[in-house]
């Protein structure tokens, strides 16, 4: 069944494909997994196909230019791994639950530095000024006392900790 849905935007075997319950995980529901006859969150299937225990069904390209592949799950597939004992369960919601807890909020480390302002247009931009702040380190960013963010390892932006 090759050929182009321009009304979809998508390949006749991914209407299909979508047609058989047959999705990326994007678009699967809880109410999909719920029809699968599979009492799971939505996050846990996700997290269950980024980890490699629930395999692709099928893949198509997407619409557009770039025609990547997009990975389909199909939920009834999912369902019958659990069901025959190829996946258990019980372990990997503990190892789901573990790994949901090592990513807590990054420590907050108190920073203090200066950010370069810009003005002029964009064809000549020109730095006009620099801007002191205070703020935490975050990761990768500087959430500074009035909300706002900046990249900490920036090219413009010097900071030492407090």
């Amino acid at each position: 069944m090759a050929g182009y849905n321009h009304t979809m935007g998508m390949s006749n075997n991914a209407v299909a494909a979508y047609d058989a319950g047959v999705k990326p995980l994007s678009k699967i529901t809880v109410q999909d997994l719920r029809d699968a006859g599979l009492k799971i969150t939505k996050t846990f299937a996700i997290w269950l196909a980024k980890e490699g225990h629930w395999h692709r069904a099928e893949w198509h390209h997407s619409g557009g230019t770039w025609y990547n592949e997009v990975d389909f799950y199909d939920p009834a597939e999912l369902a019958e791994d659990i069901e025959d004992g190829d996946i258990d369960l019980k372990e990997l919601e503990d190892a789901f639950k573990a790994s949901k807890a090592k990513k807590d909020a990054p420590t907050a480390i108190k920073v203090k530095g200066t950010y370069k302002i810009w003005g002029g247009s964009r064809r000549r931009p020109r730095v006009i000024g620099e801007q002191e702040f205070v703020g935490e380190l975050r990761g990768n960013w500087i959430v500074m006392q009035d909300g706002s963010k900046k990249k900490a390892d920036g090219n413009h932006i010097e900071w030492d900790k407090m």
